[in-house]
């Protein structure tokens, strides 16, 4: 399975939830939360489709020791001309996944030979927006969060859960915690 933007996200999350997207068990679809988050994008920018291109990109980790890393990206906003990703988010209640889920389309672009300048992450409800950057530091960071997920998806077992208390909001919670608490 290539290393996605999404397991990025979630390695800042949750272990456990990388693992269990990674192997095959989804829990987004019956979360409301995550609905709210699409419908706010599809319903905060109408015009996006017109202006902007979806684009799907995939890559390898270079200089990765044993095996190389497969990398995709799926990126609902990019200005081609600008070399600027989008990004909206619901919130910012976990804004650090969010920033690195954005380097994370920077790194994958740059690794195809295309234009990547920054991305934007906009979170409408807040009328807030972030601009994100992919230095050198960056980019080593990011490396080592690809091959920490990489690791995690490879083994045969899955991670603990976190506290309950942190699990609340999220798309899995039933799955891990139901009838536990």
């Amino acid at each position: 399975m290539p290393i996605t933007a999404t397991l990025i996200n979630y390695l800042m999350l949750c272990r456990r939830k990388v693992w269990l997207h990674a192997n095959g068990i989804r829990m987004e679809h019956t979360s409301e939360v995550v609905a709210e988050g699409r419908l706010i994008g599809v319903e905060s920018y109408p015009q996006r489709a017109e202006r902007w291109t979806e684009i799907e990109v995939s890559g390898m980790l270079p200089y990765s020791a044993d095996t190389p890393i497969e990398l995709a990206a799926k990126i609902d906003f990019f200005d081609p001309h600008l070399g600027i990703v989008h990004e909206v988010k619901k919130s910012v209640a976990k804004e650090q996944a969010h920033i690195a889920q954005v380097q994370f389309y920077l790194y994958v672009l740059r690794l195809n030979g295309i234009k990547a300048e920054y991305g934007l992450i906009e979170y409408p409800k807040l009328r807030i927006t972030e601009r994100v950057s992919l230095t050198t530091d960056d980019q080593q960071q990011l490396e080592s969060q690809i091959r920490k997920a990489h690791a995690l998806v490879q083994q045969e077992t899955c991670p603990e859960r976190l506290p309950v208390s942190q699990c609340r909001s999220c798309s899995f919670f039933e799955f891990c915690w139901v009838g536990e608490e």
